[in-house]
């Protein structure tokens, strides 16, 4: 029978709890979030799709008067359609009629996209982070700006190349966002510049200046801007050139990383209202893990709100966590109602088809609170210490865990009473906390259920160091009562 480390005291740890717990009574707590409602995919609709195909790795999008349009890795730059005509919230597909194919050369390879970005008088820039090099000559690679008809949505072209002299295809460009003084902002895939487009509406030979770069100068994935203020995700950082339009910043403004709680981990996507909302993903450590996720962060407060990790489709079937690419820029904007357009792709972008196109309605944001001073849940932190074997004592048994990367289980349950042991596997899960707490330690929902689908074990988990995380009450699961609420790596 193992026992729990020397240095972990249960009188000390049931103090700690009723401590915290109590200091919860005053403090303000986070939302468990919204479900998001799954619109495209392989699971919601059947092939062959009539006019559309099923979404690959979305990654940027802008949504016209009533049209959304996504950058697809498979198709390109394409209107998605509805599949059930005259269905209010009907399940979508990528459009295979009035696409533009990515790049616009002539070579059958297509370009992996990155953000895309839409003005009143109908400019669409789009970013096309990696482009085949061998085929494609270097004036149709990098920022491609193209014509959607304001009052429609619908394709009006002409589509042509933007700052083809200034070698912007090299790096790969992936974020974009157009900022109040009318020029385009751009991020990159190699390396954490972020350069500004002079008049990017006009001609094709653009003066290009350099602003300054991302924290560490890290790859960014997306930009968003709030007033003259430059929000940026990159691999590691949500982070914020202030007063990014000014003349002044010419390569020495460098973005201001935000303690969100996710340091390290990589932001796939970023978007915002342009007024107080900025809206950014997280991605998860694995496609199982349900650590993928979005919140929203407000300026003027500094405040963080859970927004979801994942949601099932309006028939409440399907349900599943985000699955966001941390290679890659991944969709997130907002429409002109307000509505948050969500992609991600299940295969980790690796087969054509495995992508999905989310929606979480503006009603429902609206309905989230004002959040909290205090960022992120850092699942990861959690996460990355979650292998091999650990322990929690109960009132009439101790469960050992053994964790695997695949989101797997086998554990042990050893009797107290007669000593009896018993095998079992299932799945375990970390989720963000349904209350979290007002601790800057890594929190989040783990759940342990066996391979019945029985729930052995549920509760809100703090961090409190490297090999310990304590439970906090309520919680629930067919184990009984724990001892103490602690769950500590288990000795050799």
């Amino acid at each position: 029978m193992k026992i729990f480390p020397g240095k972990v005291s249960l009188g000390y740890v049931a103090t700690l709890i009723l401590a915290l717990t109590f200091t919860h009574v005053s403090a303000k707590s986070q939302t468990a979030g919204v479900r998001a409602d799954l619109r495209s995919s392989a699971t919601v609709l059947t092939t062959p799709i009539p006019g559309g195909v099923l979404p690959t790795a979305p990654a940027g999008g802008v949504v016209v008067a009533d049209q959304t349009w996504v950058c697809d890795a498979a198709v390109g730059f394409a209107p998605v359609v509805d599949t059930q005509v005259g269905v209010v919230d009907s399940f979508l597909a990528i459009g295979t009629q009035g696409n533009i194919k990515l790049p616009i050369s002539s070579t059958t390879v297509p370009a992996t996209c990155g953000q895309a970005v839409f003005h009143s008088d109908g400019s669409t820039y789009i970013t096309q982070a990696v482009v085949d090099t061998k085929n494609t000559p270097s004036t149709a690679r990098g920022v491609l700006r193209t014509f959607l008809d304001p009052g429609t949505g619908t394709f009006a072209g002409p589509s042509s190349y933007i700052a083809t002299t200034a070698g912007l295809d090299g790096d790969q460009p992936t974020a974009a966002a157009l900022g109040p003084d009318g020029n385009l902002y751009i991020g990159f895939l190699k390396n954490g510049n972020v350069k500004r487009i002079i008049n990017p509406e006009s001609g094709t030979t653009q003066v290009v200046e350099s602003i300054g770069s991302t924290p560490h100068g890290h790859a960014a994935r997306a930009f968003a801007f709030v007033g003259n203020d430059l929000y940026i995700a990159s691999v590691d950082a949500f982070s914020v050139i202030h007063n990014a339009t000014s003349t002044s910043c010419t390569g020495g403004c460098s973005a201001v990383a935000i303690s969100d709680g996710f340091s390290g981990s990589v932001h796939t996507g970023v978007t915002s209202d342009g007024v107080n909302a900025v809206y950014f993903a997280v991605v998860g450590s694995s496609q199982t893990s349900g650590s993928s996720q979005i919140w929203r962060y407000t300026p003027s407060t500094s405040a963080f709100t859970f927004v979801s990790q994942g949601g099932a489709d309006k028939n409440g079937a399907n349900a599943s966590n985000f699955s966001f690419t941390a290679s890659k820029t991944n969709l997130l904007t907002l429409d002109a109602g307000g509505n948050l357009w969500i992609g991600d792709d299940t295969s980790n972008s690796g087969a054509t088809g495995a992508g999905r196109l989310w929606t979480i309605s503006a009603t429902a944001l609206a309905a989230l609170p004002g959040g909290s001073i205090n960022g992120g849940t850092d699942l990861q932190a959690i996460l990355n210490v979650l292998r091999g074997p650990w322990l929690m004592a109960f009132t009439q048994s101790e469960f050992e865990p053994t964790f695997n990367a695949d989101g797997t289980f086998t554990a042990t349950i050893t009797s107290t009473v007669s000593g009896g042991l018993t095998t079992i596997s299932g799945k375990w899960t970390l989720t963000a906390p349904k209350v979290r707490q007002p601790f800057t330690n890594p929190q989040g929902q783990l759940t342990f259920t066996d391979s019945n689908g029985v729930v052995l074990f549920s509760a809100n988990f703090l961090q409190t160091n490297a090999d310990t995380l304590v439970a906090f009450q309520p919680w629930s699961g067919s184990l009984g009562t724990p001892i103490s609420g602690v769950l500590t790596k288990a000795t050799p």
